[in-house]
Parts: structure tokens; sequence; C-alpha cells
């Protein structure tokens, strides 16, 4: 009876939704039950306990003595949950001693300070010698044993314990219990029946959610002066020794995170000096650092710092999620400068494209800055350079030793990293600007010694010919090009620059015009950066993945020759030698982070293959794009994607740390060198530069690297691959193109080295071993190989796996449809149990239909704009008739689906099929709104009919 009911009510429901051209949902179903809510401005995270929750937590058994108003002293058993458990470990804020206010189900409400409730006893025979801690909590069962009245009160009592049985199931749970502060306190009468909500500290206020197009943001604008790709340059670095690992994040990553994003208001001192109160859109800082990094333990400080590295401000981590990164304010985004043609004078909206804010008094506001980055410290960092203290005072650092020598020489002088350290009088400390392409820029501060005064200390001649040669060696064998010795000595030839905001970061910027702020900067020998010692490896203890300092236990640093100068790239990482006036290399040492290692890498076949052919991405494979040349190969190749992407003997699938820690699949470097095009004979370490267009190359360093693998600080053995997806998605080449989808971008092919961001080249599209020049992948230079037919497509799968769906009860589904290619995730997790949109629900419906998606040259409805990622497919939905829309022509994309909607697209895709039952089984669950996990379930059950 009930499923007919059901099944009326379904069909009486879509049939009043289809004639009004809308999907209106009404809340008929009650939610299921929530025993007790944890909230307030005291607590990081809001806690809810569901009456399924409870068994998650562990019951414990306490004594608590009693008085009430009557005069009764009492001894009671309880056996419960602790209150701070409840709360959880580290949720609880410690800046300030919070009022707790606990409701209980009739409105009666119990008000205790933190300190308290921590500050409660329980008196066992009612004296001060009977007195131990009793911490709170929250009572399921409980049980008198002993009371005393008044008349009959004589300290110190004695009594009997007893063990609680099911017969003491208390029916005031959950049932607030605690101590007494004193040996008077009448406790008891505060007891507090049927808890249903904690509030520690003001009641939190709710923050709407912020649709994924708001006016607020650069995304939302198809042209100027707002649109994304004209502030492409607009980044945001998470960094600092107490991350894993460091994240660079582009606007479009910060304004599609919507899941952290909100609209507060605050005051703020603007340009003519008055303080307004401005509404302003973004992203919470803590909620960047959750998602977009990993904090390590010992995470402390931080620091927010302007596009300039100018420290703004430094708080405790326990403190950043009161801080947020706007990118609008006053309903428009945020632009460079007062001149910009996006400037609005009444919005206040200069000086981005993002800014910190925060809540401040009016009286004393100040005007909000611009900020770039995060910099996270470690709270136990000694800050200090020099390896003067465990474990960087290993004999290993202290005692390696450069050796300075050659034809101009003489004599070979040695000095151990120590002696360096030791020279107090020539220390220099300084931040440098460096870039490793057009893209990629960071700031250090170095500490060392100066090289042209260590020479002269040395005994160099200071009148020594500026022309004379000088050549570093490192401890890795890596030859570096000569220098001379103006090179060395002038430091007015390298300056200190900043990146132009207009710089995209395509390699098409003219930096020619660009000046340093100052020069003076000079070569330094640095023994350390950032208040770090060096390394050696990633493997060393004192490695700190967060920084990145291994290459030591000395480099050798420049700063910047012009704009464009890839100076990071030039760094002597585990310097040995330098040669002065020609001559042979004298040490044969070799260190580097070769070796051996765990290899974790996983084969690529044709069922699993993350490849470009299916869906939008088809129009990628046809393309040039990778030309390998150079004097070392037995003859130049060019190489389509599709050529590339059937090589699947040589493609692997690995997790890589340096832009947080992503899941890359690819063509391993050396196999397509050697295996591939070939190594002429007799060739055995080819040196290999990787281009991204012609003005900008890596060399690969290490022959040991680039033949086995990077062995990180883990253990582990990565290889150095030519990526072409990343977390399920096939790279494409901007963040604007078709394809894009989760910082799926810099493709299609980008060079990837594990734990050295800086050595990554996004637009991979030249290899040149030995000498040789840049050449361009042309398409009359491709060559028909004997490859295998490119998977994909019709036959090919895409096997993605997610971190987060092991307790889901749709994982099988999730898995089976990731498999066949319809739904994919976002760093490694598909978040089963969110909402799913009703445009995310139709995109995976026209792909499971196979639909064809020609580009859309007009918006399907008034509310889905061209280029957003869903239009194609909302098109081909309408074309198909899937989807119709509302009868005002809007679509409204970002809202969730509901039940009867999913039930009206499947009555539009039955094509025949009994779909009765499978409508059914959608609407006998209690939400209104259906989620992820279940919709792809609800559609791997529509794919087997």
């Amino acid at each position: 009876m009930e499923v007919y009911k059901k099944r009326i009510f379904s069909l009486l429901l879509a049939l009043v939704l289809i004639l009004g051209q809308g999907l209106y949902f009404a809340d008929y179903i009650q939610a299921a039950r929530v025993d007790l809510v944890i909230t307030g401005t005291g607590v990081y995270e809001e806690v809810v306990i569901s009456e399924n929750d409870w068994a998650k937590y562990e019951m414990v058994e306490r004594h608590y003595s009693s008085n009430n108003s009557l005069g009764f002293h009492k001894i009671v058993k309880v056996k419960g949950y602790d209150l701070f458990d409840l709360i959880g470990e580290g949720n609880l804020k410690t800046d300030k001693d919070y009022e707790v206010t606990f409701t209980c189900s009739d409105g009666f409400e119990i008000k205790k300070t933190i300190s308290e409730l921590k500050g409660t006893y329980f008196f066992k025979d009612f004296t001060e010698a009977g007195k131990e801690e009793s911490r709170p909590m929250l009572a399921r069962y409980s049980k008198e044993l002993v009371e005393f009245p008044k008349n009959k009160f004589s300290p110190p009592v004695t009594w009997t314990d007893q063990p609680l049985t099911e017969d003491d199931l208390d029916r005031a749970f959950p049932k607030l219990v605690f101590g007494q502060n004193h040996i008077d306190d009448m406790n008891q009468s505060n007891w507090g029946k049927e808890i249903v909500k904690i509030t520690i500290g003001e009641e939190r206020k709710e923050i709407p959610a912020i649709e994924q197009y708001s006016p607020y943001k650069h995304i939302s604008y198809e042209g100027a002066p707002y649109n994304i790709d004209a502030i492409t340059g607009a980044t945001f670095t998470i960094e600092g020794p107490g991350v894993e690992g460091y994240r660079a994040l582009s606007l479009r990553q910060i304004e599609e995170a919507t899941g952290g994003q909100a609209r507060v208001e605050y005051y703020e001192k603007v340009a003519d000096g008055k303080v307004v109160k401005n509404t302003y859109e973004g992203v919470n800082a803590k909620y960047l650092i959750d998602n977009f990094v990993k904090a390590r333990d010992n995470a402390g400080n931080v620091i927010f710092k302007d596009k300039s590295r100018k420290v703004i401000l430094t708080v405790p981590i326990e403190e950043v999620e009161n801080y947020y990164i706007a990118y609008g304010i006053n309903g428009v985004p945020y632009v460079y400068l007062d001149t910009d043609a996006g400037y609005r004078e009444d919005k206040y909206n200069a000086d981005g494209c993002f800014k910190l804010v925060y809540q401040q008094d009016e009286k004393d506001a100040v005007a909000f800055s611009n900020v770039a980055y995060i910099y996270i410290e470690e709270r136990d960092a000694k800050n200090i350079y020099e390896h003067t203290y465990p474990p960087y005072d290993d004999p290993k650092y202290t005692d390696y030793e450069i050796l300075i020598h050659g034809d101009a020489v003489g004599d070979v002088i040695k000095y151990t990293v120590a002696d360096i350290e030791a020279m107090e009088d020539l220390h220099y400390e300084a931040e440098y600007s460096l870039s490793n392409s057009e893209y990629f820029w960071y700031y250090n501060t170095y500490k060392g010694v100066p090289l042209w005064d260590l020479l002269l200390k040395a005994g160099l001649d200071p009148d020594i010919d500026e022309d004379t040669s000088v050549q570093f060696i490192a401890a890795d064998g890596y030859n570096f090009q000569p220098l001379t010795i103006k090179d060395i000595k002038d430091s007015s030839l390298y300056g200190y620059y900043e990146k132009n905001p207009l710089d995209l970061g395509d390699g098409k910027f003219d930096g020619s015009n660009e000046v340093p702020l100052y020069t003076g900067m000079p070569v330094l020998v640095a023994y350390g950066f950032n208040k770090y010692p060096y390394v050696i490896r990633p493997t060393d203890e004192g490695y700190n993945s967060g920084l990145g300092n291994d290459g030591g236990p000395v480099r050798v640093i420049f700063g910047k020759k012009d704009y464009n100068d890839p100076n990071g790239a030039n760094q002597v990482q585990f310097f040995k030698e330098i040669i002065i006036g020609g001559g042979e290399p004298l040490s044969l040492d070799r260190e580097g982070t070769g070796g051996e290692g765990r290899e974790t890498a996983k084969g690529v076949d044709e069922r699993s293959s993350w490849n470009h052919n299916f869906d939008v991405y088809t129009e990628y494979l046809d393309r040039p794009v990778l030309r390998v040349t150079g004097d070392q190969v037995k003859e130049p190749m060019t190489f389509t994607l599709r050529q590339i992407e059937s090589m699947t003997q040589y493609a692997v699938r690995d997790i890589y740390t340096g832009d947080g820690i992503r899941e890359f699949e690819g063509i391993v470097l050396w196999d397509l060198i050697t295996k591939v095009v070939g190594l002429k004979e007799g060739v055995e370490v080819p040196t290999v530069r990787v281009f991204s267009g012609p003005n900008y190359n890596q060399i690969i360093r290490s022959s040991e690297q680039l033949k086995n693998g990077v062995l990180n600080s883990r253990g582990e053995l990565k290889k150095i691959i030519l990526a072409y997806a990343v977390d399920g998605y096939p790279l494409v080449p901007n963040e604007h193109d078709i394809g894009y989808a989760y910082n799926n971008a810099f493709g299609p092919l980008r060079l990837i080295v594990e734990e050295s961001k800086s050595m990554w080249v996004k637009w991979t599209d030249c290899i040149v071993v030995g000498n040789g020049d840049y050449e361009e992948p042309r398409m009359e230079d491709v060559k028909e190989l004997d490859l295998p037919e490119l998977p994909g497509g019709d036959g090919g799968k895409v096997d993605i796996s997610f971190d987060d769906i092991a307790d889901s009860p749709y994982k099988a589904a999730i898995e089976e449809m990731a498999a066949m290619g319809y739904i994919t995730g976002s760093n490694n997790k598909f978040r089963p149990d969110d909402k799913m949109t009703r445009a995310e629900f139709v995109t995976t419906v026209v792909r499971v239909l196979g639909f064809d998606l020609p580009k859309a040259e007009s918006a399907p409805f008034n509310d889905v704009k061209v280029g957003a990622w869903f239009t194609d497919y909302l098109k081909a939905a309408k074309d198909n008739g899937v989807v119709r829309g509302y009868s005002d022509g809007s679509f409204k994309p970002e809202n969730n689906i509901s039940r009867s909607e999913v039930c009206i697209v499947l009555d539009n895709i039955a094509a025949g099929k009994d779909l009765d039952q499978l409508k059914e089984k959608v609407m006998a669950k209690d939400d209104k709104e259906i989620t992820r996990g279940e919709a792809v379930a609800v559609l791997l059950d529509y794919i087997k009919k």
C-alpha cells in the first residue's frame, strides 16, 4: 500500500512539474533525527550527532557526588560520553574562557564556562581529603548508589559500589552531569535533561552558500574588464616548512572552490580616509589550507604576505578560520589598479586581485591589503641557518668540503661548511627573487657568504682579468655553463624583480622594459634559506618538503640579470668545486637524489587509461604536440597526442608532490627517448633539455634521475614523466579551454619531476637531446608508427579510485561508472555524500547517452553562459529532449537536483524501458535532494536496464 501511494504521488507530482515547466518539490519528508549539535564560535568545526552516531564514541563510567537545594547528598554512578571527547580533540578553541550554553529539549538552558566545567570534582566521602577530578559527561545510564538526608549526613561517609545494568538506562538521555566546583556546590540542580544543543561561545552566523557564478567572481564574466583570462597572472601560494609540499593556486581555482566560500561584511578604511562597511566575497583561509595542502602536525604561525612578500600579519594556525581571501567586493570583482577599466570608485575594488579581509572594529579599522602568500611556520622551529643543531650538525654536512682551484689559482684551497659558517665577518643574508619559468616565480631569503669575498679570502688576486673563466662543478657530476670573473665580481649585474601582474605566464610577456627594484645582489654561497640549513638528499632527516631544502649542504645562488632570467634554474646544487682559469675537476664522489627506493608507479593498460580519447577531449588527439630532436638521437621525430597516448607500454600512473599531492598519468621520459626515438650508438649519458616554446627550457640535471627516477623524502622512487592527465582528467592547455574541469590545465603534455615544482614544465612541446635548438612540432613531420589503437572512445575505460568512498554504500557503483568514463573526481576525491547539482546530473546523463557535443555558440538557457564547463552538455540535453528548463527560460544549473527532478529526467530518457521500479527506488528515500553517490548508482541502474 505504501509503495502504491508513493507511486501515485510521484506521478502526480511529475505531471504538475512538467506542465508548469518547473521543478518544485514539496518538503514532505521528515528528516533523520539529530540528537545533539555542538556549535558556536568557540569550536573550529560543528559536531552533529544523530541517533546512529553515538556508537562512534566510547562510553566511560564515573562517579559523581552531588548536593541539591533540599539538603540531600548523593553518590551517583553514571555511564555515558565524556563531554570533551564529544567536542573533539583539538576542536575546542583556547584563546579565551568560553561560556558554554547547554539547551534542553524543553528550552531550559544551563550556562557554565569552560574553566568551571574543567574544574569539577568528585568528593567520594564528602571530605576534602577524598577529592578527585571528575570531567563532565552526557549520561546514558545512571544510578543513585546512596542518598543522605540532611539530618543523617555526617562525613566522611561510606557506600558500596554497584554495577550498572540495562535497567539503569536514563530516560533523560542525553543528560548533562558534572561534578562539584567545591564541596558545598549544589550541582545536581543544574544537571540538564535531554540536551539537544551545546553552544560554546556565541551562536555562529549562518553563512549562505555561494553560487559558482556570482557577480563577485572574475569567472562570471565573458569579456573585459573582469574576464578571467585578462588576469591569469594572479596566483595565490601556500608554502612554508609547516606544510608538506606547497601549492600555487590560480584565480580560477580559488573562485571555483565554492565549498569554502562566503560573503561577509567588515569595516575597512577606504581611499578617502573614511571607514565604511563593505561586503566581501572570498574563500576561507582555513579551507584553502585544509583542502589544497597538508599541514604538518607541528604547524605553527600562519604568516600572510602581500604580492611584494611583505608581511601583513601573523596569526596562530588555530585562528586562521577568521580570515578570508577575498576576490570581490560590493558586487564586483577586484582589479589591480584604480586606473584599470574595471575599477569602480563607489565599489572600492582596487588593489586586488586578492585581499585579506577579517573582522575589525569601526573605530580602529585599517585598509585591507592585497595578499598573495600564506607562509606556515613550524611551531618548534629553531630559525637558524647554520648546521649547528640536530639533525643538521651531522659531519656529512659540517665536514663537507668545497674546492677552489684552477690554472689561475695555483694550490687547491678547501673550505668545509663549518669553515664557511664561521666566517661571520663575511655573512650576507637577503631575499632573492627567482623564477624557473615565465609562470613560476618565488622569493626566498638566503644566508651565506658572497662568492667573490670567499675567493678573495682564499687568496685570489683582486685584479685578476675579468674575462678569466669560472667553472662550477656539482657533486652529482653536473657541469654548468662557464662564467667569467666579472659575472662573479660585479654584483650590480644582478637585481631583485617583482613579477608583473600582466605577465600571464605563457612566455609571451615582454619583460625587456621591466626594471629591478634594486641591484647589487652578490653571487652567494648559501648554506641555508628561510631560516633552515640545507641537507643533501630528500631522504635526509632534516629535509622539509614544504621548503625543498635538499641539494646542499651548500648551493650557489644568483640574482636576476633581467626580468626573464630563469635564475632559479641556474642555482648550483650540490656545489663542490669552482675552477678558475681552466682545469679539470678533482672530486670523484657523486651526490644526488637518485638511488634505490620503493617504486610506486602503476602500469596503464587499455582498460584504465586516462587518455584524451573520450568526450570533448578527442579534439586534442590528432594535433602535433611533441618534437624530439638533437644531435644525440638517431633521427628527429614528431608525435601527435594520439601517438603518445598509444604507447601504453611506457605509460605509468603515480602520485607526485611538488604542487600539492596529485596523481598524474603519462609516458616515462627515459623510455620515450631511448626506446621510441633511440639514442645514437655510443651515447650513454645524454643531455636533455625540455622546452615550452622557444623561450623557455629546463635541463634534466641528473642522468641518474633521468634513467631511474627521483628518490623522494619518503624513500619512494618516482619516474620523470611527460604527463597527459591528472586526477582522472586529461590535460588541456588553459583554464578557459574546452575540457578544463579541476586543475587540469597546462597540457596536453607537462613535464613532472617528483618534489621539484621548479622543474615542472607546462605546455611541453620539444625535447632536445644533446646539442640543438628548439623545433616546433609540425604536422608535416609526423610519421605513421606501428602503435596499437588508442584505447578509449567506444571501448576504453577510465579506471579511477577515490580516497573518500570506502564507507559509501555506493562505492561499487561509483567505481564502475568511473571505469566507464562517465564520472570523475577532484584531488582523488568524489564527495559521494554531497548533493548533486542539476548541471552535474544532466552532464552525467549526456555522457551516458553518448550524445555528440558540438560547441555551443549560444546559451541554451538564459542563466547559462557560453564557455561554462556544462554549457555544451546542457545544450545537447535540451536539443535531445532530456531537459526543457523552467518557464522563465532559466535552468538553475547550480541548484541541487531533487528526487522528483531525477524521475522527470528518467522519464525523458526511458526510450521504451520500464523504469517504474527505478523511480520508486529514487522516491523511497527521505531526503528531498539526491547525493552524488546515489545519483551515480541510479544512472548505473538505468544503464543496466
